[in-house]
């Protein structure tokens, strides 16, 4: 089987570095492209917002490489509501034209979105509901005009779930093994998700096994969204 090059950005933390441990496994060889330092010898060290250098270091590390995959799973952490949308959503665009001839036919990119294109989440912002639903359009317009090279483009839409930074708070605090248990009973289910989850799709969806699927918005709730309030209520009483 052939070795497949899988770029991750925003693969240092969080979801992303699950993404990459999960591709990594499987065999693939691992590039992330992240703000922060890391020990990995494929490790692209950009700020999303600076396009110059961010260009320049991309087309020097895939000179010579064609790519496989590429699963966008970056973050911003900040308040500036212009700086949200130029990492979480302006860069995927940019960062996509830049590789488009870097990569290989029936290669896939992954974006990964959230629930709130769904729903309102009280915990996040306007901005934060604006580039999660920018980038679920974002990845259907790709599918179509992209198709003709065989490149396919998907979205995941995770909900609340278990990630290595929160692990300790849902698993040890008070207030996070209340969300937990609370989170468990609304959900079909009847358990948390974990970033797993999440890769383990990647992983398909990067695969062979999904080489006739693109334009798909793929949510991973455990069945939650398709719990209606009244239904909520009563199993809150």
């Amino acid at each position: 089987m052939k070795k497949k090059n899988s770029l991750i950005v925003g693969g240092s933390k969080g979801i992303g570095s699950v993404i990459a441990s999960i591709l990594k496994k499987r065999g693939d060889s691992i590039f992330i492209l992240s703000r922060n330092r890391i020990k990995n010898s494929n490790h692209i060290q950009a700020d999303l917002l600076d396009k110059k250098a961010l260009k320049i270091k991309l087309l020097q590390k895939f000179k010579k490489k064609k790519i496989d995959n590429i699963i966008f799973s970056q973050r911003y952490r900040g308040t500036s509501w212009l700086e949200n949308f130029q990492i979480s959503l302006f860069s995927v665009e940019f960062i996509i034209k830049i590789l488009k001839k870097r990569l290989n036919k029936n290669s896939s990119v992954i974006i990964i979105s959230s629930v709130s294109n769904r729903t309102i989440l009280d915990d996040q912002p306007s901005s934060y509901h604006m580039t999660r639903g920018a980038l679920e359009n974002l990845s259907k317009y790709y599918a179509v005009n992209y198709g003709k090279y065989k490149i396919r483009f998907n979205c995941i839409l995770p909900t609340k779930i278990i990630k290595p930074e929160n692990k300790k708070f849902f698993n040890s605090s008070k207030k996070g093994k209340n969300i937990k248990k609370f989170m468990k009973m609304i959900t079909p289910l009847n358990e948390m998700g974990t970033s797993e989850d999440v890769a383990y799709t990647v992983e398909f969806l990067t695969s062979d096994k999904s080489k006739f699927i693109t334009g798909q918005s793929i949510v991973i709730d455990g069945g939650t969204s398709l719990q209606s309030q009244e239904s909520i209520l009563n199993i809150k009483r």
